[in-house]
């Protein structure tokens, strides 16, 4: 089933009210009115290419800080809103269509608590159906790379995608179904292949080269060896330039040294990424998915920071039966978590088409902070008929989120309304990116 979804604007007005008679009116007259401040957010979607384009199927619906509705806005032709508010500090939730890959349309609820108005928030919409690929050409083939002897491959990578690999010989892998677009208008980009393994010596050894992805690769680097700390966790790691991720490797936990390419062509533009995980549960059952787990990730210039990584081996210390942290009244608490000072929530809800009955996607995000109150618990204003309070959850996900670059709640909130983290080799040079600690919980039904 697919549905489009018409967002009506509801005509929204301020009452300025005085009282005649008595001394205090004078007061009430002389007082200034608050200056205004415009909001300003643009929708966007982007397409294979990496191309950003208008989004307008979406609507902002301001609102107070206890989540009451406010004033309801639709973009204009460019996925632009400019809305003037009184406060400085505000509350607002976006509805927009919803679709991914061959899936059925639906919709999408992001909610933001206490957005300073002077940040230039974007959006960025979910939604194969309108995304313009118009200019966007692709090509999709097998390449190999050609490669100093490795007698045992344990890893192969590359910053295109791909469907799998296969060894033609100890010298050649190949790459199958390699897929790299470009706009029409642009060159071609520079993507990384690699592999690693061990070579007729048993010596771990990582060879890569370059390549447009739409010819065979000599690998022409060698990376170094590195050693960190004995008791690492196991870790990811890759670097970013050009706004392409390139050299990924996997680290297993305890190796104390890890394979790096530090020394070609872009090693001075180069940051380096590391990642680590510690699963405390991860079960499933004939009622569901239960996971839990801490998540450690740096963005650093010096490869020793990138890898210097410490996930909680903690378990927070909160309620995974029941999540009682979050009441039936909408109130939560998940303050038992220290220096965490925000909580992403992600509900997905069993929705039906209110014309069709039929299943349809429905999802609501939240930015807040650790410790408040959700607007879902009387629906999705204007949607109650898609999300409304008897619409039952299929999924509960929380994820509890640190930066070491600030303990202040509003630079948190700030920064995720502006969307960098949508795009995820933009922010890896943001000061409140570079570290950061999470707690991921989701609770999904069969």
């Amino acid at each position: 089933m697919s549905k489009k979804f018409s967002f009506s604007v509801l005509a929204s007005s301020i009452l300025l009210m005085s009282c005649g008679g008595g001394g205090g009116s004078k007061d009430i007259e002389n007082k200034p009115l608050p200056v205004p401040v415009t909001f300003n957010l643009q929708a966007k979607v982007i397409n294979d290419c990496g191309s950003e384009s208008p989004f307008t199927n979406v609507e902002l619906i301001l609102q107070d800080e206890n989540w009451q509705v406010i004033s309801r806005h639709e973009p204009d032709a460019q996925g632009a809103f400019a809305v003037d508010v009184i406060n400085q500090r505000i509350n607002y939730t976006l509805v927009a269509n919803y679709q991914q890959g061959e899936d059925d349309e639906g919709i999408e609820a992001v909610s933001f608590h206490q957005v300073d108005a002077d940040v230039a928030a974007t959006y960025y919409a979910t939604h194969a159906g309108q995304t313009n690929n118009e200019n966007c050409q692709c090509n999709s083939q097998d390449l190999t790379l050609n490669h100093p002897r490795i007698d045992a491959l344990t890893q192969a990578n590359s910053s295109a995608e791909f469907s799998d690999i296969e060894v033609i010989s100890g010298t050649s892998t190949m790459f199958k179904g390699v897929e790299v677009c470009r706009d029409s208008s642009q060159p071609w980009a520079t993507h990384s292949f690699t592999v690693q393994g061990t070579d007729n010596n048993g010596n771990l050894v990582a060879l890569g080269g370059f390549g447009t992805g739409l010819e065979d690769v000599n690998a022409f680097e060698s990376a170094a060896m590195i050693q960190i700390s004995s008791s690492n966790p196991e870790l990811y790691t890759d670097q970013v330039f050009n706004g392409v991720r390139h050299f990924a490797i996997t680290v297993e936990e305890d190796a104390g040294e890890v394979l790096i390419f530090d020394n070609h062509e872009y090693s001075a533009e180069s940051v380096y990424s590391g990642n680590a995980q510690i699963v405390f549960d991860d079960t499933s059952s004939i009622f569901g998915n239960v996971s839990v787990y801490s998540e450690h990730s740096i963005y650093s210039d010096n490869y020793n920071d990138a890898l210097d990584l410490k996930p909680s081996k903690n378990e927070p210390d909160i309620d995974l039966d029941r999540l009682t942290e979050i009441q039936d009244d909408g109130l939560y608490d998940y303050g038992s978590v220290n220096n965490h000072e925000m909580a992403v929530f992600t509900f997905v809800y069993r929705a039906k088409d209110p014309q069709t009955e039929l299943d349809m996607p429905a999802r609501w995000k939240i930015y807040a902070p650790i410790a408040g109150s959700l607007p879902i618990i009387d629906g999705l204003p204007g949607y109650q008929d898609i999300i409304g309070t008897d619409t039952s959850i299929k999924g509960t996900f929380v994820d509890l989120i640190r930066s070491y670059d600030s303990g202040d709640y509003d630079d948190y909130v700030d920064y995720y309304a502006t969307g960098k983290d949508a795009l995820e080799e933009q922010h890896v040079n943001d000061s409140f990116a570079s570290e950061r600690h999470f707690y991921h919980i989701g609770i999904e039904l069969k």
